[in-house]
């Protein structure tokens, strides 16, 4: 029940509603703020037709009120400096410590993130009645600290994407505004060996609801080589909610860490799924990721 609370006070907090074109999108309401997923984007759907980067978008249509807006500015501020720092080695700046720290003041207080702070006091992993600055000390220590090796924290794999070389283009997402910012992939994308063009995307929904708070996507692609030759590919993005807040993904990890186990039950809406929890391989068990999982989607 914890999830599904966490994502209601996310949904009336600074969460747009994830509606379904052709289904749902007759719900939209300009004042709570909503995003519209189409779930069959090609072909002909294509984001700039015409334009060289041709670029499928799933997301048709967003709007995130004013009200709502701080959050999405001070995820973007960290969007920005994770996106300038990819494959550097350097350490993070002041001013990014500024922006980490700037982002957990405003995320800590929130009502999805006050019902995962109970969480943490209620199984003691935090001191009941400790002060704002102990629980985002927590919150820094999950989300920021980052793994031997250098490797990537949690909040850059779930928020930024899971690194794989190609950011921009076919790499893991868990966050769902960090796809619309990126607006990828593109349907064609070169480099200095082959071409690889997207033949189609798969959309995979829950299939209780009317709302698209979880999907899948799975894209299917066609690299040409240099020599001529074809080579069929399919790839899995796995599972991401939809419409979520940063401060709401945010709750939702902290608790599924938390947890303890690797695969949480969970029920939104009527649909029962898992949370999919990915920890390192040594002793400190730390998060790498989490995603949601669901046994039978809809794929239209």
């Amino acid at each position: 029940m914890i999830f599904a609370k966490i994502w209601q006070a996310d949904m009336e907090g600074s969460g747009v509603i994830p509606l379904v074109k052709g289904l749902s999108d007759g719900q939209k309401d300009i004042h709570k703020g909503y995003v519209v997923v189409d779930m069959n984007p090609q072909p002909g759907k294509y984001a700039g037709a015409g334009d060289d980067r041709n670029e499928i978008t799933v997301f048709k249509e967003v709007v995130i009120p004013d009200g709502k807006r701080l959050s999405y500015d001070l995820f973007m501020q960290l969007h920005n400096y994770y996106d300038q720092s990819f494959n550097q080695s350097d350490p993070a700046s002041p001013k990014n410590i500024g922006e980490i720290n700037e982002f957990l003041e405003y995320a800590a207080v929130t009502a999805p993130m006050r019902l995962a702070r109970k969480y943490a006091e209620d199984y003691h992993h935090i001191r009941a009645g400790c002060s704002k600055e102990e629980w985002i000390d927590t919150l820094r220590s999950i989300w920021f600290r980052t793994s031997k090796g250098d490797s990537p924290s949690y909040f850059e794999q779930v928020f930024i994407g899971e690194p794989d070389g190609k950011r921009q283009t076919l790499s893991e997402h868990h966050f769902w505004y960090h796809f619309c910012v990126n607006t990828g992939p593109d349907v064609s994308t070169r480099n200095e060996n082959s071409n690889v063009v997207i033949k189609h995307i798969d959309v995979g929904r829950t299939e209780k609801s009317n709302l698209a708070e979880v999907i899948t996507l799975t894209f299917t692609f066609e690299e040409m080589m240099s020599n001529g030759s074809k080579k069929k590919q399919v790839r899995d993005l796995g599972g991401f909610f939809v419409g979520t807040s940063a401060e709401g993904l945010m709750a939702l990890g902290t608790v599924a860490y938390l947890d303890g186990r690797a695969q949480i039950p969970m029920e939104l809406n009527g649909e029962a799924f898992e949370l999919m929890m990915y920890r390192t391989e040594d002793t400190a068990k730390k998060p790498q990721s989490f995603s949601p999982r669901f046994k039978t989607p809809v794929h239209v």
